[in-house]
């Protein structure tokens, strides 16, 4: 029986934590970082080691867009 392997189209050295945080924070906004901080919670909790290390990845390129595009704050008259 012949194995068949799927290529990825990833380009090398793009990280899915990277993919994961950009998408949290266009679909999200300034709210993905306290997302993501919660899903890090939970998954601490549940003892996932795992899980903890690859959304600390996550939560740490959530906060650097959040950091790169402040929110604007202004006042409607």
């Amino acid at each position: 029986m012949r194995r068949q392997t799927k290529e990825s189209t990833r380009p090398p050295g793009l990280d899915v934590s990277e993919d994961t945080a950009r998408i949290l924070f266009l679909a999200y906004g300034h709210d993905a970082v306290a997302m993501a901080t919660l899903r890090c919670a939970e998954l601490k909790k549940a003892g996932d080691k795992a899980g903890l290390a690859s959304w600390r990845k996550v939560l740490r390129g959530v906060r650097e867009l959040a950091a790169a595009n402040r929110q604007q704050h202004s006042t409607i008259n």
